[in-house]
């Protein structure tokens, strides 16, 4: 009574491939709209007359940017990934069950992946090492893109300043990197850095 084992592996494969395939199309698609308008920032920052406001806008741009890269990181880690984890935890449990049986009597891959999205464990119980080796990945990908990104604010917000010869009118754009600069300093001071 019940389905072939090997017919519902294959199912929730398939399934958990499917979220694969979302996972890779998302971080790749973010990457490349952040990498295209990046460099739309500076082809088109270069032809500006004033080249305080060209740097002030480059700024701004780069920090939507990271703005963006973090919502992305949000779906991924709080979402995506955590369809992928109840897939494939639901798989390990079938593969598990194949040591005693061929046959299977209950579906449960929505209610893992249910499980795993809203944070109920549904996952793999790995070693924190294991874990770790698992993850670092994806925080690599993601933090190494936010960095280039603060990176290119601070390097904007440095250039707006440093192009500012003749004195000149306090913008609101201006007003804004000045507590963007001063909240990022007291920021990387209390980390240390």
């Amino acid at each position: 009574e019940g389905w072939p084992l090997k017919d519902v592996w294959q199912k929730y494969e398939d399934i958990a491939m499917h979220f694969n395939d979302l996972l890779i199309r998302l971080r790749t698609q973010a990457l490349a709209a952040v990498a295209a308008i990046s460099t739309l920032v500076s082809i088109f920052g270069k032809t500006g007359t004033d080249p305080k406001l060209s740097w002030e806008l480059a700024a701004l741009v780069f920090c939507l940017l990271a703005v963006f890269w973090i919502a992305i990181w949000v779906m991924d880690f709080c979402y995506y990934n955590r369809l992928l984890t109840g897939a494939v935890a639901a798989i390990l449990d079938l593969e598990k069950m194949s040591n005693d049986t061929m046959q299977i009597r209950r579906i449960d891959i929505s209610t893992k992946i249910e499980n795993a999205v809203a944070g109920g464990g549904e996952s793999p119980s790995y070693a924190f090492s294991r874990r770790f080796k698992l993850a670092l990945g994806r925080w690599v990908f993601y933090l190494i893109v936010f960095v280039a990104l603060i990176g290119g604010f601070w390097f904007s917000v440095c250039e707006s300043r440093g192009n500012s010869n003749p004195p000149q009118p306090r913008t609101p754009l201006t007003s804004f990197f000045d507590s963007a600069e001063l909240l990022l300093i007291d920021f990387l001071d209390q980390l240390g850095l």
